[in-house]
């Protein structure tokens, strides 16, 4: 089954009153929403009361998405927008770093291992990846980290994440290029 047709199914369960379904829209769309959400905001509190601000808004509209794009970018728009929204609501422009404590970086690397089979050394190795790369990205300007996860975590393209943030794909690239070498930079020099 294709991306469109399982999203137009989902939709349509939804629309129809099926609990379930809507659980299954969360789960699918969870990570993006966090990877918007999780670099702009500063406070764990804030972040949890975004996301699910931006789930209550996807159930309250879904009967206006009229499947001109994905799914994901539908809900990427309204998530980022639903940040800026908020920040500009509590006129707090400070932006916290993403993923900063060992939790985070024993949660990714305990998926990573899942995925692999390494032995004892391998995956020091990569825990020590992880949290050096894990330090870079939080680093980077909010904007910046935004880009990086939507495309290499999310595989958003270009076109999706312009979408998303309301910004034209070349200021997206840019950002993009921008963050690689910044990430390239930070590494390097560690």
């Amino acid at each position: 089954m294709s991306i469109e047709t399982d999203e137009h199914r989902l939709v349509e369960e939804i629309l129809s009153g099926d609990r379930n379904a809507f659980k299954q829209l969360i789960n699918k769309y969870e990570r993006l929403v966090k990877h918007i959400v999780f670099p702009i905001l500063k406070n764990q509190d804030d972040r949890a009361d975004v996301c699910q601000d931006v789930f209550l808004k996807i159930y309250t509209k879904l009967n206006s998405f009229e499947f001109r794009a994905r799914l994901s970018t539908w809900i990427g728009n309204i998530t980022y927008n639903t940040c800026v929204n908020y920040l500009q609501k509590k006129k707090n422009l400070l932006i916290d770093d993403y993923l900063t404590s060992e939790e985070s970086a024993d949660s990714k690397m305990n998926i990573f291992i899942a995925k692999n089979d390494l032995t004892p050394a391998d995956i020091l190795i990569k825990k020590e990846e992880i949290v050096s790369l894990t330090g870079a990205i939080n680093k980077l300007t909010p904007v910046q980290k935004t880009v990086i996860l939507l495309f290499h975590q999310d595989d958003l393209s270009l076109e999706e994440i312009s979408n998303i943030m309301e910004l034209p794909s070349n200021t997206i690239k840019s950002h993009l290029y921008r963050a690689r070498m910044k990430l390239k930079e930070i590494l390097i020099n560690q």
